[in-house]
Formats: C-alpha cells, structure tokens, sequence
C-alpha cells in the first residue's frame, strides 16, 4: 500500500520533508479549509474558472512534490502537462508500457489496483488531492504494476516524465525532494506489509484505516477530525475480505471506542487515534 503506517520511532529526514513542504508555499492544513484548493476561490471556497495554464500551475504548486520547486522550474513544466477531467470508474492510465508519465490528483481520488491471473481484482490504495505517482515513471523502462482508475469524478494532471527528468537534471537538487519523498513511501510501504503479513485480520483493518487517516495528513488535506470518506466495499477490496467481515471487525473497533460509522455513506470517522496506533503495533 503507497500509503501506509511504518515502524515506530523517530525519522528525522522524512518527517522533515513534509515540514519543509508546507513552509515552501504555506499550504497548511487550516488555511486550506478557507480555500488552498487550486480550483476554489480563495474568497468564497466554490470552484472557479481559470485558464488551463493557471489551473495546472496551481495543480503543481499544491502537489507533495513541486510544492517546494522553483518558479521558473514550474515554468519550464508547465507547457507539458495536460489536464485531464474523469469521470467515476474511468481508466485514467493503465498498463500501457508507452505512456511513462506522472499523474498528480488535484481534485477527486485515484484507486490503484491490478487484475490477478484468475481474474481477481485487487485494490492497493486509494490517493487523494496532492498525491502524484507513479515515482517508479522517472526510472528507464520499469514497468507499471498497478492501473489508476478514476475512484470518484476527479481531476488529474499528466506529466510526462522526461519532462520532468529534463528539469531535474537541469537543476540536480530537486532531486534530492523525489528521494525524501520515495524513502517516505517505501518506509510506510515496509510498514504496511508487516502488518498484512503477520497480523490478524482486525490489526489489518485498523492498519489500513491508520494509512488512510496519514495518507490525508500526508496529502495536507483539512482537518476533518478523523473523517475517512470511505466505504465498507473499498475497505474489502483493499483487504481481499468480504463486506461482512469488514462489517464485523468495524463493529468490533467501535465496541472498542477506537471508530464510528453512524455518520453515512463513507463516512468512517477514527475516535482515538492513538489507540488505533497501539492496536496496530502491538
């Protein structure tokens, strides 16, 4: 999972990295409740029009990786990007080993995911606002093991990848930002897989609602106090497991006071935090 929660203690280099992106353009996650968002208004919230070369601009600046990139890098960018608009269930890229590009989500979510031999469908994760993938892109002929479906209608920006190799190359320190942000993901990635390999199936759910709520912290979202929009059928795809045993193992984490769900239609909210942490790492 992309997304997901890593081995306790300290990890001064990586957690400096999302610090240093939030200072970069002072994109925190209270003054993103009053507008951040690179299609709203920042006077009133609502989504405005804007050119596509201004909406892409905005798309970088609020992205976890060009966030802290040099106006005239963002220039340089910006004539290769495209903006793309999807609807609910549509392919945004998938296999094609041709297409070695970047996507960024501005608005909607992306779900990662990959067709096993018989036919099964596994979901990986699922990458909100500021998110951009697939990183494996900007190395040479690798190819890509998941496809990147549309989740929900969503906004994406495809960057072609020696586009942003010609910048980086050009300027060799930002390199340095794909790195952090890289050893940020395989850390969690490591992480994650020890808890769906030798946990049981209620440390694997809380597990994954405990990536979830860092992937929001991660992506500078708003404080929603513990709110994850996300149904019982996405939380079983992502598991492998049957709605009925996430229904159960959530009634379980509730009895335990550690979430609630009375609030709707994915609308899954985490109560303590700090307990569902200690049930993961124990």
């Amino acid at each position: 999972m992309l997304v997901s929660v890593g081995p306790s203690g300290p990890c001064r280099g990586l957690n400096g990295f999302h610090d240093r992106q939030a200072k970069a353009q002072n994109l925190s996650i209270h003054r993103h409740k009053y507008g951040e968002h690179p299609l709203a208004n920042p006077k009133t919230g609502s989504i405005r029009p804007a050119s596509q070369a201004a909406l892409i601009e905005r798309g970088l600046r609020w992205c976890e990786l060009f966030s802290t990139w040099p106006a005239h890098c963002l220039q340089r960018l910006i004539p290769a990007v495209r903006l793309r608009r999807y609807r609910r269930g549509a392919q945004v890229l998938g296999h094609d080993s041709a297409r070695r590009e970047l996507l960024v989500v501005v608005s909607g979510s992306l779900e990662v995911a990959a067709v096993n031999e018989s036919g099964r469908r596994y979901v990986n994760s699922l990458l909100g606002p500021r998110h951009v993938v697939p990183l494996v892109r900007l190395l040479d002929d690798v190819p890509l093991s998941y496809g990147y479906d549309a989740h929900e209608d969503s906004v994406v920006l495809h960057i072609p990848a020696d586009a942003v190799i010609e910048v980086l190359d050009a300027d060799p320190g930002l390199w340095l930002e794909v790195a952090r942000l890289a050893l940020y993901r395989q850390r969690l990635s490591v992480g994650s897989l020890r808890a769906q390999m030798v946990g049981s199936i209620q440390r694997r759910l809380a597990a994954t609602l405990l990536n979830m709520e860092m992937g929001y912290h991660l992506s500078g979202q708003p404080a929603r106090e513990g709110l994850l929009q996300v149904s019982q059928a996405d939380l079983a795809a992502m598991l492998g497991l049957s709605r009925q045993t996430i229904n159960k193992e959530l009634a379980h984490l509730r009895d335990l006071g550690l979430v609630d769900y009375g609030g709707g239609y994915k609308r899954l909210r985490i109560v303590d935090l700090p307990a569902l942490q200690r049930l993961v790492e124990t």
